[in-house]
């Protein structure tokens, strides 16, 4: 760690915790909360309601923080970049935090839709067996967006100890 300004360390740190605290908080969704609803044996009302409030969770928090964290490597690779020094890796980690919203609409905003429109009773109504089987689809696709973050992490740690 050749270029160790306390404020520009903190800062490297901060973002490389918070990169592995939405890692874990998208892991967690996937993890625990999407199987303890599909086992909780509710109706589809009830599944629906459970992924429902998992989701309004996740999306009131983790883009902006995410997005927070992308501007800190960004900058962080600028001032490294601006002494010579190693800066890929922030920049690796800004682009992997800034992935997590294009996968979500390529992925994932068709499954969103469909369980807020039939949660809503705006859209067509599921089936027990459709709401689980999206609720399963959503998790899965959810636990790949887990690796995002946490490869930012990983690329902004192996940077800070160069």
């Amino acid at each position: 760690m050749p270029f160790l300004s306390t404020p520009l360390t903190l800062s490297a740190t901060g973002g490389i915790l918070g990169s592995a605290w939405i890692s874990g908080s998208i892991g967690a969704l996937s993890i625990f909360a999407v199987p303890a609803i599909l086992r909780s044996g509710t109706t589809t009302e009830g599944l629906l309601g459970g992924w429902h409030l998992q989701f309004n969770r996740g999306m009131h928090y983790l883009p902006t923080t995410g997005a927070f964290i992308a501007l800190n490597y960004l900058y962080l690779a600028y001032r490294y970049r601006a002494e010579g020094l190693e800066w890929r890796g922030f920049a690796a980690g800004a682009v992997a935090n800034l992935l997590l919203p294009p996968f979500t609409l390529l992925f994932i905003a068709g499954i969103n839709s469909i369980m807020i429109g039939a949660k809503s009773g705006v859209g067509k109504p599921l089936s027990q067996e459709a709401a689980r089987s999206l609720i399963g689809q959503w998790g899965k696709l959810n636990a790949v967006r887990m690796f995002m973050p946490l490869a930012g992490a990983s690329f902004s740690l192996w940077n800070l100890l160069q």
